[in-house]
Formats: structure tokens, sequence, C-alpha cells
């Protein structure tokens, strides 16, 4: 297995034992010295809800950390809200356009199974949260 995969953020709130960081993702194009001129330099925020008793009386909002994954915790994410997904609309496609006739009628169904996918994961997300922990660590300067 590789090493964790880690983001700086900043706690922006603490409810309980949730602590809620944001951080900015960047994309390959922030390393790379031709980004101005493509214009494709691209950087998102996004905030992550950490459950951890343990840390929550010590951080505070705004405070500065480290959110760190397992590359096989990280991994497994990315099975269940891409490649499952994928797989559903791809199998859902095909079995639609042999029973049939019209592609847009398939195209539906696909689109739907998807949908329905994604309200399954919902509906179990707390199932999942248990799965895929993330880890907290205050920046200390």
């Amino acid at each position: 297995m590789g090493a964790p995969i880690r983001h700086k953020g900043e706690v922006i709130r603490i409810e309980g034992d949730r602590i809620d960081v944001k951080m900015t993702v960047e994309s390959a194009c922030a390393s790379c010295r031709a980004k101005s001129v493509c214009g494709m330099d691209e950087s998102e925020d996004r905030i992550v809800s950490v459950k951890d008793s343990s840390l929550s009386s010590i951080l505070g909002s705004g405070d500065k950390v480290i959110i760190s994954i397992s590359e096989g915790i990280g991994m497994k994410a990315v099975m269940y809200s891409y490649i499952l997904p994928f797989f559903v609309l791809l199998a859902v496609l095909v079995i639609a356009s042999l029973v049939q006739e019209s592609e847009g009628v398939a195209a539906i169904a696909a689109l739907l199974a998807c949908g329905i996918y994604y309200m399954v994961l919902y509906i179990f997300r707390h199932k999942v949260e248990k799965e895929i922990i993330f880890k907290i660590d205050k920046i200390t300067e």
C-alpha cells in the first residue's frame, strides 16, 4: 500500500465530535509552469467532515490542519463514487438497448439507474462513513 493522501486545510466549524475542514484541492495543473498560458489552472474548495471526539476540544475555528486518508481507502471512495456508477450506467444502457428499440429510452433508463444508485448510496451513507475514515492532525507552527 502506498503513502497516505494528504491535504492542508482549515477548520471552519466544530459541532460535537464532527469537525468540518475546508481544503483547496489543486489539479495537476498547479505544478505546471505553462498553466497561465493555457488557462487550465484549476483549484477547488472542498469541505470534509471528520468525526474525532478527541480533537474537537483541542481544535478551534480557523486552525490549520492536515487531512489524510490511506491510499487504499481513497481508492474505495473512488470506486463507490465513480467506478461502480459507471458500470451501472453501462450495464443498464447495454441491456436497455437490447430490449428497447429507442436509444433515447435506453439512455434515460441508464441515467435513472445511476440516480437510483446514488440514492441508495445516500441512504447507506452512515455505513460508508464508517469505512472511509479521514485522519486529522493540527499543524503546529
